[in-house]
């Protein structure tokens, strides 16, 4: 297979694109599934010094038949739906409420959620609930309680979202400040304010987003004993 780069992108990012982890995952599942004859990356972009989001277009068949030859690569996804338990309230949740510049939204709430750049995806998670919750406890990958990986937009995306619950006890008061706390890494540009709220709150909220109410469902039908 041919690899190769338009114009525009710079000598020096080439090997770092080819080697991005997200882009040798998608390559390798590409050449695994498909006939490719040629690859080309489009366009790239880097947050910070690492490569973030891949435009790519691929000269590809299956059976003989040539598929649609486009994908923007984002990586893996990891999410993680906040089960906040007391023995005298229903259950709660946090969710992170931020700026969301793609859907034209100053305030758009979600899970704690962030890319798998590197380590397991129950590593990652349990990092991003750490640092989007600023909630620090000693939690274990087996805490997590697994509810399934699923894509988001296969007819254009390479991402695969992991979604996860943790449960966890907290105090009354341990939720109230908890609620409208600022967290998130500055150095990612991240501005997240909590919003802490019941949990079967989740499927009323006026703007829905696909992983926290896939979560949220996802969770009520998993298996219990």
């Amino acid at each position: 297979m041919v690899l190769a780069f338009a114009s525009h992108i710079p000598q020096d990012w080439h090997d770092a694109i080819a080697n991005a982890p997200h882009v040798r995952r998608w390559i390798e599942g590409v050449e695994r599934e498909f006939e490719v004859s040629s690859l080309t990356i489009r366009d790239a972009v880097k947050f910070g010094s690492r490569i973030g989001f891949v435009f790519a277009e691929a000269q590809a068949r299956h059976e003989g038949v040539s598929v649609p030859r486009y994908a923007f690569l984002r990586g893996d996804s990891v999410g993680i739906l906040v089960v906040l338990r007391h023995p005298d309230h229903p259950p709660g949740t946090v969710l992170t409420c931020e700026p969301r510049l793609p859907i034209a939204t100053a305030e758009s709430l979600s899970l704690p959620a962030g890319m798998v750049d590197d380590g397991t995806v129950q590593s990652t998670a349990l990092r991003e609930f750490a640092e989007e919750t600023g909630i620090t406890l000693a939690l274990a990958e087996k805490d997590l309680i697994s509810l399934g990986t699923v894509t988001l937009s296969p007819g254009g995306c390479d991402e695969h979202l992991t979604l996860y619950a943790l449960e966890i006890d907290l105090e009354p008061s341990e939720l109230a400040s908890l609620d409208n706390r600022a967290t998130g890494l500055e150095g990612e540009h991240e501005h997240i304010r909590l919003r802490v709220l019941p949990l079967d709150a989740i499927p009323t909220l006026p703007q829905q987003d696909a992983k926290l109410l896939l979560a949220f469902h996802l969770y009520g039908a998993r298996p219990h004993g």
